[in-house]
């Protein structure tokens, strides 16, 4: 299946009366229904626009936002997902890039955007998911069947930003189902389950959702992810998999200990967008009898292109940490390598037809001679593992030494007494960059700087110890729970400016 739509078609021919969404309000359409309502917002959107148009959607996660993952696409249509978390004024300008002809959403999204938008000349149709015109709309039987090929543009994806600005990444169908398919092969994703989906879906974790789909797995799509309603929600349906951040999986488990809640169905959990301390996974297995699956992927590869599995975490666990800072390997629709660099490390490079073809709206080519190059620095382990040790513009350079931000990351999570942290580098007059560490303290518990200098010194060499630590309620994250670096760094750098 190289189209995205027929995801669900098939599903639809193959289990027609398996529950496809859960919805908000507790609606679980089969997937023979799901189908139809799909065809009949396709349907719709034709109605409304050319081929090749774009379809803007801003909206927390839910079954209107599922339709339109397949509607658009189905027609021919570009879906351009704007990200709700953003202020009005970083959404204007995503939807100035894309310049949609409809734009559709909640109406707390919209509401802020009323007056803007109408500076946008392609616009030509906002709708509320709240307007009773689209409750017609997605319920109608309007039949869609023109035909649409595999290499045509599908989705216009944002990356997250936590480098620097938001670009857009046109994928077609080709490059979604592909990267649906190595995830099902890679990651061994079983069938017949719920999968409950926190990441918001204008982020490129949304795929999972079709991950699931073409597995025949029903999928509850959450609006954020709350430690308490995520227990009430797996409980309640029976979730048996999900995905979550690191951050995530710390704040549920902190949840799940105080109330001694049990969460009996599930058995997957899959993580990505930072490695796994040993610690909190060894807290995890002792309290949840579950698998784990990490994934590395990126906006522009459509979703994860290497898989750490169930026995590599639990090889981890019982003593042989340094798996778990590996991720895995490729699935066989993807080649990795690294540039050219001494010792073995350099830039993660990655080739494959996932790979989205160009940027919007430049129309600039995401790859190099065919290789795409990440941004990551990294190297490829004995068994043909890639480790990523960090982003190209994380690596301190301090006293003429290369510092991973990652690697000292590591060895800080290891300290009983810190919950989180964040390590980047700030200007020094001496060292031309100082290491500085911005720390999350373990709830009732407060290292002093000596012990975490301690800490550090007993594990690495001195060069890479943070000769700034500054402590703090909680670090910035993006909408997908990675650390917003950015974020971080500005703060450090004023912090120790004034210090």
């Amino acid at each position: 299946m190289d189209l995205i739509h027929e995801l669900v078609s098939s599903a639809a021919l193959a289990t027609p009366d398996r529950r496809a969404i859960i919805a908000s309000d507790g609606a679980a359409p089969t997937f023979a229904e799901f189908d139809r309502q799909v065809s009949s917002v396709a349907a719709w959107i034709a109605a409304r626009t050319r081929r090749g148009d774009r379809v803007a959607v801003i909206a927390d996660n839910g079954a209107p936002y599922a339709r339109l993952y397949y509607a658009a696409p189905r027609c021919g249509r570009i879906l351009s997902l704007i990200n709700q978390r953003l202020n009005p004024r970083e959404q204007y300008a995503q939807l100035t890039s894309a310049e949609p002809t409809i734009l559709l959403g909640d109406a707390h999204y919209l509401a802020p955007l009323s007056v803007v938008v109408q500076q946008i000349p392609s616009l030509a149709h906002v709708l509320s998911f709240d307007d009773p015109q689209w409750q017609r709309v997605e319920h109608a039987s309007a039949a869609f069947g023109d035909s649409v090929d595999a290499d045509e543009p599908a989705w216009l994806l944002f990356t997250s930003g936590s480098t620097g600005t938001p670009k857009g990444v046109l994928h077609t169908h080709r490059s979604i189902t592909t990267a649906v398919h190595g995830t099902v092969a890679g990651r061994s994703v079983r069938t017949d389950g719920v999968y409950l989906l926190p990441f918001p879906m204008c982020h490129v974790a949304g795929y999972n959702m079709l991950v699931h789909h073409s597995v025949h797995s029903t999928v509850l799509p959450v609006a954020a992810f709350r430690p308490e309603a995520f227990a009430e929600a797996v409980n309640r349906y029976g979730v048996t998999s999900c995905s979550l951040a690191p951050t995530m999986l710390h704040s549920l488990l902190a949840h799940l200990e105080e109330t001694g809640t049990e969460l009996p169905t599930l058995r997957d959990v899959a993580y990505g967008s930072a490695a796994i301390p040993a610690d909190l996974l060894r807290r995890a297995l002792a309290r949840l009898d579950v698998a784990f699956h990490q994934g590395y992927g990126m906006t522009e590869t459509g979703g994860n292109v290497c898989f750490l599995g169930p026995a590599e975490h639990r090889a981890g666990a019982e003593g042989d940490t340094s798996i778990l800072a590996t991720a895995g390997t490729p699935h066989d629709e993807v080649h990795i390598r690294v540039a050219p660099a001494d010792n073995g490390i350099g830039e993660i490079l990655i080739r494959g037809a996932q790979v989205a073809a160009s940027y919007w709206p430049s129309g600039a080519s995401t790859t190099v001679d065919g290789w795409l190059p990440t941004g990551d620095v990294g190297r490829i382990d004995d068994a043909g593992r890639l480790v990523v040790l960090d982003r190209l513009k994380d690596v301190i350079i301090t006293g003429g030494e290369n510092v991973s931000s990652r690697e000292v990351e590591d060895v800080l999570s290891s300290h009983p007494d810190i919950e989180q942290v964040a390590v980047v580098g700030v200007p020094d007059e001496f060292w031309g960059e100082a290491i500085c560490a911005v720390v999350v303290a373990l709830r009732g518990h407060q290292p002093s700087v000596e012990t975490i200098d301690a800490h550090v010194r007993a594990r690495v060499a001195g060069f890479k110890r943070p000769r700034h630590v500054l402590f703090v309620d909680a670090l910035p994250l993006t909408s997908n729970g990675k650390v917003a670096k950015d974020a971080v760094r500005r703060y450090a750098r004023a912090e120790t400016e004034t210090a």
